[in-house]
């Protein structure tokens, strides 16, 4: 097999990605003296056309052009059969030291700041919407198509980067992502409000695929002893930092250069990610699956991680399907409805419960939920502790049931805005919430194989975006007929109590465990812990 340096594992074509780059921020580039001209008119662009600027059609040019580039450069051949086929006797393994390598930890730290700005795109909505609305003249309800447009791309971008990174790697579709992010920040020089949309499509497209993608990575690189802990760590800190870091720049730069500079910020950070790349070497798992051993041998070295030799070749080649045909299939319906479920219930609870909240609390939002959002850190933290050190299974199952009883207290306080009750339940509602989705991208990317995982990942990151399509306007709807919190914490905590008792029944266990030892059969889960009991008390 071709022996290719350590930074090209995932970059077929260096020299073709890289001038991708170069053209996408020459593109970008030459968007910013527009910008500035307009400082005059507080940097209002509405009514201006498309064509008013030789600088703006050369640079949507460029931005084409580089990405169309970046592609070729990170699309690689298939290898032969033979090669696979001969891959698959290895299997990785922790080293002896079994504990974070200097190459673990710089690859922690890319991930996390990917992690965080990803999150920042969608967060920034929120702080653009009201400036947005004054410069074009629009109207709440048309004003509501921002968010939807750019969350349906999340969806479309979950799914499609999922099988991408089943094909490509799971670093070249990071990269092109990345890169989907510096070619997006062009948002903040479109002149009507449907331009706007349609770039936050493409925006929302690149920020769906990066977050379920990097879960996967930090799953097949990062020792099981390890692994658990920091991705859940990742999943809820990286929200709060991105969250932090959104509001803290808004508040600072929109009185200043008005709500379009929030689009441009995202460009540095973006940057950084891709100068970063040494620090983001490709899965040694995919590489193994896929014929590219003496790769994975090197990263593996990094990694202080070893490759071990089995006894025979396997004869299984990884199969190339539609995006998410092979999760339906035999040995993964089970789990991958039981995963969905417990995503979508979330995002039906998130996306639909949760964003009346500030509406059906009144003015005592603005000292109820700040508040009752520090408590989540401290419970994000007891999560990712329970997730590792005690059950992966049995924490999302708490995490569910905590959200539910939540549910469940705010339905039977009625109307009431107020009381220690209502404080009570909203903070438990927020540290269920932030426990479940904290872990729920970690255990996605470990309940799979390598030649589904990116898919998998990308359709349970899908399915906890689903519920902003249809939860908001079904919660209106059944707010006009049923005020107050009553109906609408049932209907919410009902699809949530059956998906945590699914996990809780048919839930595999990772804790602690390789990928490769994360039991297919559901019985196996039981077994396992009978004999882990077992061994204890003979132990002791």
């Amino acid at each position: 097999m071709a022996r290719t340096d350590n930074n090209s594992a995932g970059i077929a074509r260096p020299w073709w990605f890289w001038t991708g780059v170069v053209l996408s921020c020459a593109g970008v580039g030459l968007h910013l003296p527009m910008f500035f001209a307009m400082r005059t008119m507080h940097y209002r662009m509405a009514g201006m056309g498309m064509g008013s600027s030789p600088d703006m059609i050369a640079g949507m040019v460029l931005l084409v052009v580089g990405l169309v580039a970046a592609v070729i450069g990170l699309v690689r051949h298939r290898p032969s059969d033979e090669d696979t086929v001969a891959a698959g006797r290895y299997r990785v393994e922790p080293g002896p030291e079994d504990r974070l390598s200097p190459a673990h930890r710089r690859l922690i730290a890319a991930l996390s700041l990917a992690l965080v700005i990803d999150v920042m795109k969608p967060a920034t909505l929120a702080f653009i919407i009201p400036g947005m609305r004054e410069e074009y003249g629009i109207s709440a309800a048309e004003a509501a198509a921002l968010p939807v447009v750019a969350l349906a791309g999340t969806i479309v971008g979950s799914l499609v980067w999922g099988w991408l990174a089943d094909r490509l790697g799971r670093r070249a579709t990071i990269l092109l992502s990345s890169l989907m992010f510096i070619t997006t920040t062009v948002c903040a020089v479109m002149p009507t409000f449907e331009w706007n949309l349609f770039m936050c499509l493409v925006m929302g497209t690149a920020a769906g695929g990066l977050l379920p993608i990097g879960y996967a990575l930090m799953a097949e690189s990062v020792p099981a002893r390890q692994r658990s802990i920091v991705m859940v760590l990742q999943a809820g800190l990286a929200t709060v930092a991105a969250y932090f870091f959104t509001s803290a720049l808004a508040a600072v730069l929109i009185p200043v250069f008005g709500w379009r500079i929030m689009w441009l910020v995202h460009f540095p950070f973006a940057v950084a990610i891709i100068v970063m790349n040494r620090w983001i070497p490709e899965s040694p798992r995919f590489l193994v699956r896929y014929g590219r051993v003496a790769e994975a041998e090197r990263i593996l070295a990094d990694y202080r991680m070893v490759l071990a030799d089995g006894d025979h070749p396997s004869a299984e080649v990884p199969r190339h399907q539609g995006a998410v045909a092979p999760l339906f299939g035999r040995g993964a319906l089970a789990k991958t409805l039981v995963v969905g479920s417990y995503a979508l219930s979330w995002s039906i609870v998130n996306w639909g419960f949760m964003t009346f909240l500030p509406t059906l609390l009144g003015k005592a939002a603005g000292g109820v939920l700040p508040l009752s959002s520090l408590l989540a850190v401290p419970g994000t933290v007891l999560v990712a502790y329970l997730y590792a050190r005690w059950s992966s299974r049995r924490t999302m199952v708490l995490s569910g049931v905590v959200t539910v009883l939540a549910l469940l207290g705010l339905a039977a306080t009625g109307r009431a805005g107020t009381g220690p009750a209502v404080y009570l339940f909203l903070a438990l509602l927020l540290i269920g919430t932030s426990g479940a989705v904290a872990t729920l991208a970690p255990y996605a990317a470990e309940i799979y194989p390598t030649d589904v995982r990116g898919a998998a990942s990308g359709f349970t990151a899908a399915c906890s975006k689903a519920g902003g399509l249809f939860a908001p306007p079904l919660i209106g709807l059944l707010l006009a007929h049923y005020p107050g919190m009553r109906i609408i914490g049932l209907c919410a905590a009902v699809p949530m109590a059956l998906a945590t008792v699914a996990i809780g029944l048919k839930g595999r266990e990772t804790a602690g465990r390789e990928l490769e030892e994360v039991p297919h059969d559901p019985a196996a889960v039981f077994r396992h812990a009978t004999d882990e009991r077992g061994a204890r008390a003979g132990a002791a």
